[in-house]
């Protein structure tokens, strides 16, 4: 019998930190907030992901109510992942975990991300995706 109180259920900082739990998951979310994408483009977009744990953290995103997973009924299947009302919400806290990230960058390291942000990100990885991104944006 589990009556047992479980005060991490109840914790906004335990619950916020399980439902995004997950390498890829605020990468899945910034991508999806910008645009509407299907499965493939995310791949695209994030190559380093393994096609196993990109589909899992999909289905958890879904399964918290994060994105929303279109299934349209043509041959071959189209499927497409949008963002929520409760995704979107949280693309401000998003905003600022970046900027925060770029602060404690600029503050411990000698790369200046100000430039770097200024510049498309031409020094990391970040630059990469958001190539991708365009590249994908062109194809369409």
């Amino acid at each position: 019998m589990s009556d047992k109180f479980d005060a991490n259920k109840l914790c906004p900082v335990n619950v916020t930190q399980n439902l995004l739990m997950g390498k890829w998951k605020l990468t899945i979310l910034w991508i999806v907030s910008r645009k509407t994408r299907r499965f493939g483009e995310l791949q695209k977009l994030i190559p380093d992901v393994s096609r196993g744990v990109l589909v899992q953290q999909l289905k958890e995103l879904e399964r918290d109510n994060l994105i929303h997973r279109e299934v349209y009924k043509e041959v071959p299947p189209k499927v497409e992942y949008s963002i929520t009302g409760i995704g979107e919400s949280f693309i401000p806290v998003m905003t600022q975990i970046m900027e925060w990230g770029a602060s404690y960058i600029n503050k411990t390291t000698t790369c200046n991300v100000d430039i770097c942000i200024a510049n498309n990100f031409p020094c990391s990885k970040c630059h990469e995706m958001l190539n991708l991104e365009k590249d994908s944006i062109e194809d369409l």
